[in-house]
């Protein structure tokens, strides 16, 4: 017998996928079937019909049907060769549909922006929420858009912002390998972009993941080669690339590549302009960059066993914070000072920077900030100091939350 659907490409084909799709028989599909104005307009045909016209025996000539019964099904009018634009409803799409779809980006493009700002006043919810709506939006763009649509290079930026928006969440999540792996992927898209900007940030991520899995020597290279790459990028992205490379050479306790890191980062930072943006793409970093690279510096210091100039920075971090607007970087700072308290033995003051982190984590509603006071919390009592009353008061707290 003769498999009717192998050989040559027919509507039937992407009919009969949607209908499927749709759960539906070929009889429910069939009363809903719209006729052609010749046959008098309306509803229904013969299931038989249908089927003939899934098996490529018999074939839609009237492109009204067509696009009426794409309406039905759902079916994208690219994949019946159709433009989404027709003449005889123009209403429905001013510009032919090409203002609609720079609107669309102009939209996503503004939606991006206002969930890193969230992200920045640390109300992580409501970002969570707004990361989650473009997610939707952009599975329904990855379905339902032509190809050439897809493959535009202001399209295909705007998926990696979501992408790394994603990503964000799943670390805040305490997900870190699949963050880790997300950022992978996006470098690899992100090449394919060609945008210096989109690539830098994708190596940076990475960087800074490694570091975080303690794969110190790795996260150099990677954010040592995001540094490179966003020379040809904005001098905002340079900042913000600067900032995790002070973090990770901290952490290498590379001292003298630490201090040349800071007065790069803010030589830049300082020279910018506040809420400018030079490329488009770095449009995600809102925040202060003077406060970002003051936050790195702080944890480098702790790192280098030199926990007397992270308490020295405090003042100065306090009022770029405040003048920056930074909200996530006041909400995390608490914690560098209740270590630096830990390293020389002020076990009170610790704990008091501890409960002001705490009760920041809990405002920011983040599993992953909430993971580094219970860590703080037993490093503590690994040190001897499990009943001095603070230490102990705070972990009866946290054990009746």
């Amino acid at each position: 017998m003769v498999d009717l659907y192998k050989g040559e490409y027919h509507y039937g084909l992407t009919i009969r996928e949607y209908r499927l799709a749709c759960r539906m028989t070929q009889a429910q599909l069939a009363e809903l079937w719209p006729k052609s104005e010749r046959f008098g307009g309306g509803e229904g045909v013969n299931w038989r019909y249908v089927q003939d016209i899934e098996h490529g025996r018999k074939h839609i000539e009237d492109i009204h049907t067509l696009r009426k019964l794409c309406d039905v099904l759902h079916i994208p009018h690219w994949k019946m060769g159709l433009s989404e634009y027709d003449p005889f409803t123009t209403q429905m799409l001013p510009g032919h549909g090409l203002a609609m779809y720079t609107e669309t980006l102009d939209a996503v493009e503004s939606l991006v922006r206002q969930i890193w700002s969230l992200r920045c006043a640390a109300r992580l919810p409501e970002a969570e929420r707004g990361a989650a709506r473009l997610g939707e939006l952009f599975a329904y763009f990855q379905r339902d858009l032509p190809p050439p649509l897809k493959l535009g290079k202001r399209y295909q930026t705007l998926y990696l912002q979501y992408l790394r928006l994603k990503a964000v969440a799943l670390l805040e999540q305490k997900k870190y390998a699949e963050t880790l792996t997300l950022y992978q992927e996006i470098l690899t898209l992100a090449q394919e972009v060609d945008s210096p900007a989109v690539k830098a940030q994708a190596l940076k991520s990475i960087g800074k993941e490694l570091e975080r899995q303690g794969s110190k020597q790795d996260a150099v290279d990677y954010l040592e080669r995001a540094r490179d790459t966003a020379m040809e990028s904005s001098r905002l992205l340079r900042a913000f690339v600067q900032s995790y490379l002070i973090r990770v050479y901290g952490g290498n306790h590379d001292a003298l590549r630490f201090e040349r890191a800071v007065q790069t980062g803010l030589t830049l930072a300082r020279s910018l302009e506040p809420g400018t943006y030079e490329d488009g793409t770095d449009f995600v970093y809102s925040w202060s960059p003077v406060s970002a690279i003051l936050a790195e510096q702080s944890w480098g210091y702790l790192e280098l066993g030199q926990p007397e100039k992270t308490l020295a920075l405090r003042q100065d971090l306090l009022r770029e914070t405040q003048l920056g607007q930074d909200a996530r970087v006041y909400a995390w700072i608490p914690l560098d000072w209740a270590r630096a308290y830990r390293m020389i033995g002020e076990i009170e003051q610790c704990v008091t920077e501890v409960r002001t982190f705490y009760e920041r984590c809990a405002i920011m509603q983040s599993p992953h900030a909430l993971r580094q006071v219970g860590k703080l919390l037993g490093e503590l009592e690994r040190d001897g100091y499990s009943e001095v009353p603070a230490v102990r008061d705070l972990r009866e707290e946290m054990r009746a939350v």
